[in-house]
């Protein structure tokens, strides 16, 4: 019951937004899981609740009727719950966290220890690893990860997007003649930093959707910065967040008619119940400080 209930959650902010996206962004969870939960809220009550083609979504007739019903009470617990949760919310214990290195030396790791200086009953482990570890094997209450967790069945909330660029030295350029709009081809032949654990690039077109190139990995590195060091050696192609190439001597290679996928950065946990208003709070606030330097 509880499933269901949660998944009626989802159904009414998909009417009340209209879009699946939109929803995911709210409810900061990924667009596949919003397209699971409401199938399996469909198959559960048996009735047909959502019309989705590729372009909209649109509201069946029973869907319409079920909303304008239990909405307003929904919305009045949710109301009372927050409220509740808030006036209860006490920063004390210990919470292990784990964050990719770069990111964690950059900001997060800064910014979390920020937030446990104000409140001096909060105990934090962090941890910097860029291997996708799993939350409840390896006892860590929440992580930040950028792209899926190893376990897809973890809470997901969406912290930020993080545009990609393939890049490279004018000199690469130059020499490999990659002026204009290069073939996916000449791009999986010429030498490469591959920074791990992400060995394809990931490209979006709308013709295919989502398609993989395959680089050719002449130096693997498990830090951003690393691979930043080799592609500025003149040496090699990367594939880099734009955010990283802007201020150095670097320039964007186009693929084809491919468009490098936008990644997200996400915090994901399973969370001891008495955890769960405590990550949230912090999650507000990591995203508070990511927006006034973004």
């Amino acid at each position: 019951m509880k499933r269901v209930l949660d998944d009626l959650n989802i159904f009414f902010s998909v009417v009340e937004t209209g879009s699946l996206k939109k929803t995911a962004e709210l409810l900061s969870m990924p667009h596949s899981t919003v397209s699971r939960r409401i199938d399996a809220l469909e198959n559960n009550l048996g009735l047909k609740l959502l019309h989705r083609s590729t372009r909209e979504v649109k509201v069946s007739s029973r869907g319409y009727e079920l909303y304008r019903d239990c909405a307003p009470m929904f919305g009045s617990i949710r109301q009372s719950i927050n409220h509740a949760v808030d006036a209860e919310v006490s920063f004390q214990g210990s919470l292990k966290v784990s964050m990719p290195v770069r990111a964690g030396l950059d900001f997060l790791g800064p910014w979390l220890i920020d937030f446990a200086s104000q409140h001096s009953e909060l105990k934090l482990d962090v941890s910097l690893s860029n291997t996708n570890l799993n939350l409840i094997q390896d006892d860590i209450d929440f992580a930040f990860r950028v792209g899926p967790l190893v376990d897809s069945s973890a809470i997901a909330l969406h912290l930020w997007d993080i545009p990609y660029s393939v890049c490279a030295t004018p000199s690469f350029i130059e020499k490999h003649q990659l002026t204009g709009y290069v073939s996916s081809a000449l791009i999986e032949s010429l030498p490469a930093v591959v920074s791990l654990p992400a060995k394809q690039w990931a490209f979006v077109t709308q013709e295919k959707g989502e398609v993989s190139l395959s680089p050719m990995a002449e130096l693997l590195v498990d830090d951003l910065e690393l691979a930043l060091h080799a592609v500025m050696s003149g040496r090699y192609l990367a594939y880099l967040p734009t955010s990283m190439i802007r201020n150095q001597s670097l320039l964007e290679v186009k693929v084809d008619s491919l468009q490098p996928r936008t990644r997200s950065m996400y915090a994901y946990y399973f969370g001891r119940r008495h955890a769960q208003s405590q990550i949230k709070h912090i999650v507000s606030y990591i995203k508070e400080r990511y927006s006034e330097i973004s």
